[in-house]
């Protein structure tokens, strides 16, 4: 990260932070192949990118997504266990991070596009590590709104219970990072979790003996 992107969050206490789930704890898939999509022109990259939000809507399954994908990318190749997520598929070392963050006091949040199985994955996984405070986004939320709207953030951020300008948002997406700064919120982009947790462990610590 930035040193001087490091020294602006410095100047500011952290007491939440919200994390990204694709593109940060599991691989963005989606994403992957709606780029792909675009080589197919507007109207396949327009169908593909409606197919994925009916899937954060809860309206679309993953076989349904890969299906698509598969049809309208010519790849015979996707199905839906790409689609799939297990439990174990969140790294070991991501429950010991989250552990060390909350020994810094600080309250920590999914704010993200979660389908069915991401919710209710993320709820087991929490149920039996017991390390967020929040997990939501537009479907938990039950908004049929984008993730990157003002209605989802407020309900995070008054669940949370913390202001704007002491949440910082971990994310990979640019356009999730700039729609958190409009809004006042403190950003870092993932760049691997060794690098994120040296960042972090940095900043609390100073924090914590200034």
């Amino acid at each position: 990260m930035p040193a001087d992107a490091t020294s602006a969050i410095l100047k500011r206490m952290i007491r939440a932070i919200f994390f990204d789930f694709y593109g940060v704890w599991v691989p963005d898939r989606f994403s992957e192949y709606l780029k792909q999509a675009e080589q197919f022109g507007p109207v396949i990259t327009n169908d593909l990118q409606g197919v994925v939000g009916r899937y954060f809507q809860g309206k679309a399954t993953p076989q349904e997504v890969a299906e698509n994908f598969q049809l309208k990318l010519h790849r015979p190749d996707i199905d839906a266990e790409q689609f799939t997520l297990l439990e174990t598929d969140i790294a070991p070392q991501v429950g010991d991070f989250m552990r060390e963050l909350h020994s810094h006091f600080v309250k920590l949040g999914v704010l993200a596009d979660l389908g069915v199985q991401e919710y209710q994955l993320l709820t087991n996984f929490n149920t039996h590590n017991q390390l967020f405070e929040v997990i939501t986004g537009p479907l938990p939320l039950g908004l049929n709104v984008p993730l990157l709207s003002q209605e989802v953030f407020a309900a995070a951020l008054q669940t949370i219970g913390e202001p704007p300008k002491s949440c910082l948002v971990i994310t990979g997406n640019e356009s999730y990072k700039r729609f958190a700064e409009s809004l006042g919120m403190m950003t870092m982009p993932f760049e691997g979790l060794p690098a994120l947790r040296g960042t972090l462990n940095q900043i609390l610590a100073s924090e914590a003996s200034s």
